[in-house]
């Protein structure tokens, strides 16, 4: 999930009284950060002015199990080819 919309899918989540996720999940920190003035500004900005919404997403996937990639740790398509996507050789 990217930023923007796991903050509505762990709130979901939450209200459904589970304890864990049931399948491998990661919330990755990267659609809130505008580019702006460049990429070390643009990166500090997105924290201060996201800083309540990146507490809740690191909280709420420490509780229930997923991963977490903080702003500032990658764009989430390049994290998933690089971490989780692998080709499938016949």
């Amino acid at each position: 999930m990217q930023d923007a919309t796991a903050q509505m899918a762990l709130l979901q989540f939450i209200s459904s009284g589970l304890k864990k996720v049931a399948v491998p999940s990661t919330v990755h920190c990267d659609h809130l950060i505008e580019a702006q003035v460049g990429g070390e500004k643009d990166l500090a900005r997105a924290k201060d002015l996201n800083k309540e919404v990146y507490n809740f997403l690191a909280s709420a996937c420490s509780k229930y199990g997923l991963g977490f990639w903080k702003p500032g740790s990658g764009i989430i398509h390049q994290i998933i080819l690089e971490n989780y996507a692998f080709p499938v050789i016949n």
